[in-house]
């Protein structure tokens, strides 16, 4: 099957276009969220969580960038879980809030176990190159 075919569906949300507000000044619009990811992380959906890797690996971002993003929303609603404020987690209002809205969707020991296993794909994909992106696929596809 063609990619193109593949996504047809998602066709307008993979396309760069510039847009000008002013003659001068343009101003970049990007057809995807690189924040959609985490979203769907909260949300504890398995099947939007996937959507987004894919959009986001087919634009052409790094598996290695994307774990981050993934690792670091575990992280901080597993530290809110436990009792960290913004203050220790050194976020902004709104993505504290956000994450811990989210937390409705989880439990704790999901979230600890999910982090662990993170962890461990990154670190395995780093000693002993373990394919990061099909692992990190794997464990979006699972939760």
């Amino acid at each position: 099957m063609d990619q193109k075919n593949l996504f047809k569906e998602y066709e307008g949300d993979f396309n760069q276009e510039e847009t000008s507000g002013q003659k001068e000044k343009k101003e970049r619009v990007f057809g995807y969220s690189p924040f959609a990811l985490q979203d769907a992380l909260g949300e504890k959906s398995a099947k939007k969580a996937w959507i987004e890797y894919e959009k986001l690996r087919f634009v052409g971002i790094d598996e290695e960038e994307l774990i981050y993003k993934v690792i670091s929303k575990i992280r901080d609603m597993t530290s809110i879980i436990m009792g960290a404020n913004k203050e220790d987690l050194n976020l902004k209002d709104y993505p504290y809030n956000k994450s811990k809205k989210d937390l409705k969707n989880w439990k704790e020991e999901e979230l600890k176990n999910l982090y662990t296993k993170l962890v461990e794909i990154y670190h395995n994909s780093r000693i002993k190159g373990d394919d990061l992106d099909m692992a990190l696929e794997k464990t979006l596809l699972s939760i």
